[in-house]
């Protein structure tokens, strides 16, 4: 992946308790696809259609605008703050690797398909490169990157229930379904179970391995982890598996900024109140290396970014404000 190839455009995103300074990628050297993007409804969720199968809930695909997976209680918050820095940071590490992926065709998404079992079917799915079927048994759509919010090509596979799942434990119960269909998740992954509703999902979130560094998060533009998901619900005749569709990644490594810069970039997105009611003041207590997806037309990258957090207590309920600030050099950066 030469130099040459990457620019970064700095852009300020708010919304859902997160800032997001995010890179925009633009590949000199080539041209950019029109990819098909998921729509907005008129509660502001975005997300890929899905499958109109029976009355299985799909409460992870509900996405607002930043990306943030909408749930009841969400304590993110979205207006303006002051920010002070109050935390501590320790990093050595002047260069890391970004991964680069070409965005897949449809012959991609058929031979994913094909390994599942299916072939594509009669249904015609807005915004997805592949509709697959597998007579009553499997229900797949494959859907290429999204720009805003940034999102990888994603499979929505919904399968029937199998009689000789394991039933009580939902983690050996997930892996069953994803490893009859080799989705084990061949990156670093780590499994939380959380109960919403009647659904009960189980989540791979992905890390990537970084020499020196260890494992370091994937986050979508909100700071949310997130990765394979699989969602059960004891009621309903199927189960739903989502997540990113198996890809080839390139890398190159490139000098990313210091701890001083990521510091003064995170709090350059403080807001000065301007009217008799002040703005609430949060303290940064926390900021960790994290990786998100940047999406750049025919390729996309996940690049290395620092996430800031603090909380504050707005009547009475403490809420949460994040901060992304992208960890690659300034040299790299477009005007």
């Amino acid at each position: 992946m030469p130099s040459a190839a990457v620019a970064i455009l700095l852009i300020v995103v708010v919304g859902a308790g997160v800032v997001s300074l995010s890179g925009l990628h633009l590949d000199r050297g080539g041209s950019s696809t029109s990819l098909g993007t998921a729509g907005q409804d008129a509660s502001g969720k975005y997300g890929p259609a899905a499958p109109e199968y029976g009355s299985l809930p799909v409460p992870s695909l509900s996405r607002n605008a930043d990306g943030a997976t909408l749930a009841p209680g969400d304590l993110s918050y979205a207006g303006p703050v002051t920010l002070i820095w109050d935390g501590h940071l320790d990093l050595t590490a002047t260069s890391l690797p970004v991964f680069r992926y070409n965005e897949p065709t449809a012959s991609t998404a058929d031979q994913f398909a094909s390994s599942v079992g299916a072939a594509p079917g009669p249904k015609t799915v807005v915004g997805a490169i592949g509709s697959y079927t597998a007579g009553d048994r499997i229900d797949l759509v494959v859907y290429g990157s999204v720009a805003q919010p940034s999102r990888e090509p994603t499979f929505v596979m919904y399968e029937v229930k199998s009689a000789s799942a394991p039933v009580g434990d939902p983690v050996r119960e997930a892996t069953t379904y994803l490893a009859a269909h080799s989705l084990i998740p061949s990156w670093p992954s780590q499994t939380v179970v959380q109960n919403v509703g009647a659904t009960t999902r189980v989540k791979f979130l992905r890390s990537f391995e970084v020499p020196n560094q260890g494992l370091i998060n994937l986050v979508d533009g909100a700071g949310d982890r997130y990765g394979i998901e699989v969602d059960l619900v004891a009621a309903q005749p199927r189960v739903l598996e989502t997540g990113p569709l198996p890809l080839t990644l390139d890398s190159a490594t490139y000098p990313i900024i210091t701890v001083d810069q990521a510091i003064r970039s995170a709090l350059a997105t403080s807001a000065t109140s301007t009217g008799s009611t002040p703005y609430p003041v949060v303290r940064l207590t926390k900021a960790e290396l994290v990786y998100k997806l940047v999406w750049a037309g025919d390729h996309s990258f996940y690049e290395p970014a620092f996430l800031f957090t603090g909380t504050f207590v707005d009547k009475g309920v403490t809420r949460v404000k994040r901060v992304l600030v992208p960890a690659v050099g300034p040299s790299f950066l477009s005007p």
